[in-house]
This record gives C-alpha cells, structure tokens and sequence, in this order.
C-alpha cells in the first residue's frame, strides 16, 4: 500500500512544537495498515497531519471517515436550532412533538435526550444479546422508525427515577433525532442538511454518500488492519450516521469559536445553546472535572488549561475525536480508519495516552 504523509506547517517554532505534541496525540491511532489525520486550528489558521495510506489521489484533509458519535453534537445543534426557531420547548415531553409518540413517557423530553438523562438505555436489546446478533453493517442498521415505537411501547422502565442520572443512550439519541423528523414531516439526514449541515458550509458531511465521494472514502478497518464494514443506521440516525472530513470538521470548529466569541446568528445561538452546561458529571454535584451539554461534554478549565468541548465517536473501523477551546480560538480533531473504539485493549490504550490533557496543553500552547 503506498503511504503519504502530509505535514503543513508555517506559524513558527511554537507551532511547530505543538505538531510534534500533535503527532504524539496521532500514535495511538497509528499503523503500517491505518490512515489517520490530524488538525490543528489556531486563531483561524490550520495544520493538518496525515499518516497512513493513502491512495486516493485527494489531499489528506478531503479524505472521508465515519465519524460515530460525534454525530451526536450535530443532532442536539439541529434540537437547539428548533428552540431558537420557536417550534421544539426543550422541557415539554417528547410525546408532545408527534402523535405517533404518545407512548414515550411524559418525563422524556428533548432536553433530557440531549443529556444522556432521560434514563432510556443504551440499546434497545441487552448487550449480551447484541453481541450475539451482531451484523457486519453495524447494530443499528435494521432498526426502522416501527421497530422503535413497538419498542416504547413494550418499554419497562416508565417509571421515572427518583433523582436525575447520567446513562449514555444511543437509543435516545436515536429518538431525538426521530422525534425532531416526525415533527417536520422529513427524514431526518434531509432536516439535518437543511437545518444545520448546509448551512454551516460543510460540502462533505453526511450520511449518505454521492458517487464522487466514495473514492475519497476511508475503508473502515478493524485494530488488526483487516477491513471493516461501514455502518449503516435506520431510525437511530440521530446517534451516529454521519462521515465527515477533516476539513469540514475543522470549518465546523471555527464556526463553534466564532458562535462562542461573538454570535450574530440565530445559528450561532444555536451552537452556543448546544454548550450550554445540563447535566454535571463532578463529584457531588460540583462542575469538575466535567459536565454534559447537548451532545458535547465540557471540560472546565482549571486556571492553567483552557475550558474545553469535547466529542468523540466510534464505530467498528473508525475512531474519531474533537476538541475545542473557545477561550484559546483553537481545536483538535483526529479521524482514523482504525476501529480502536470497538477494542477493549485498544480503548484502555488510548485513554492512557491521556488525550484530553494532550489537546488541552497544545490549545493552551504550554
């Protein structure tokens, strides 16, 4: 396989430093039979690294990956471009946006979806059951729009908890994004791109590929180099379908900074709804280290590093991540093709390289 690295860049010795931090953030994505790239924004200028093979003729940062979860924080932007429009209350029950969602239990609403604390599950089966039933094109592939509403209306656990709990659910997610669909009478991946994907410029995000996309695609592929289907979505959409360049998400970052910095848009508010602070994830009660968002997590700055948004996203050959510093106006993304979040081994390597810490010090240019 023929490999090319790609490496700009041009604002002096400090950044240059700061490339080397970034390509020690890059390794644990790394190998002879992965493609990883890597962004740096800063004060609007970029840095991209790539690594890895690359033999579809395009530029590293024009390469297509999955980008998972990350998909996540598009989804609670459109919910908070409906809030700002007037048509989605945040606090009402989700039932209320739909007649065909009335057994969605009256505590469920959008804001809660977005948080991670409606107390759905993460899965609409048990996981020893999905593992056994796993599909080569993902888990959620043939979950449809019907199969999610017989699955509320069979749903347990309609008895609210007694205190408000963070439980991650790509099930929520899921219906959030459904929900917001049945709303307007679209699909969802169409009232995303209208909403939010389009207008924020971003010519190469999205879940369904064209024809003069696919060779720019990255084969997904497992830890071990061996290829990987993509994954596909039905009803659950809203929780991870989308792929993504690096030049889009880095666009997306700027824009984030922008909306943070100086909003003038209703968009802009839309975005800096989507990091407002709901849910905190410190110890008793209190904001550190981290507290959920609308799809982002952010992390609190503690005086000598910068507050910071975070998201990250996997599927069973991709593993993407992205950070951003509105006070530092800079962000860090890394895109793969190496399924490092669908290996426990590979997991626990990664989050011991500290990757949080590592953006962090490059933002804040310690």
């Amino acid at each position: 396989m023929g490999a090319r690295v790609a490496t700009r860049l041009g604002f002096g010795d400090t950044m240059i430093a700061q490339a080397s931090q970034l390509q020690a953030m890059m390794k644990p994505y790394q190998s002879a039979q992965h493609t990883v790239v890597a962004f740096h924004v800063k004060c609007g200028k970029r840095d991209i690294i790539g690594s890895g093979p690359n033999e579809t003729g395009a530029p590293c940062e024009d390469l297509i990956f999955e980008i998972g979860s990350i998909t996540k924080v598009f989804t609670a932007i459109l919910l908070c471009v409906q809030v700002e429009d007037g048509k989605i209350d945040p606090d009402a029950p989700i039932s209320e946006m739909s007649d065909t969602l009335t057994d969605v239990p009256h505590w469920i609403t959008p804001a809660r979806l977005a948080s991670h604390t409606s107390g759905l599950p993460n899965f609409y089966v048990p996981l020893w059951k999905a593992l056994l039933q796993q599909q080569p094109i993902g888990p959620y592939a043939n979950f449809t729009r019907a199969d999610l509403l017989d699955w509320l209306q069979k749903w347990r656990g309609k008895k609210p908890a007694s205190n408000l709990r963070h439980r991650y659910s790509n099930l929520g997610f899921g219906l959030l994004g459904e929900a917001m669909a049945m709303q307007e009478g679209k699909q969802f991946s169409n009232l995303l791109a209208q909403k939010v994907i389009r207008p924020l410029g971003l010519s190469n995000t999205t879940g369904h590929l064209r024809d003069d996309q696919r060779p720019r695609f990255m084969q997904p592929r497992y830890t071990n180099g061996n290829a990987a289907e993509p994954w596909s979505f039905d009803a659950l959409a809203g929780a991870g379908f989308l792929r993504s360049t690096p030049r889009d998400l880095a666009r997306f970052s700027g824009a984030v900074i922008r909306a943070l910095t100086a909003p003038e848009t209703p968009l802009d508010r839309a975005l800096e709804r989507s990091t407002q602070p709901i849910f905190s994830l410190g110890h008793s009660g209190g904001t550190q280290p981290m507290v959920q968002c609308s799809g982002w997590i952010s992390a609190n700055g503690d005086g000598a590093t910068p507050g910071m948004l975070f998201a990250n996203g996997g599927t069973a050959g991709s593993t993407c991540a992205l950070y951003i510093s509105a006070e530092d106006e800079g962000a860090i993304g890394i895109m793969s093709n190496n399924g490092i979040a669908a290996s426990l081994w590979a997991s626990a390597k990664l989050g011991r390289s500290s990757p949080l810490r590592r953006a962090q010090d490059i933002l804040s240019g310690s």
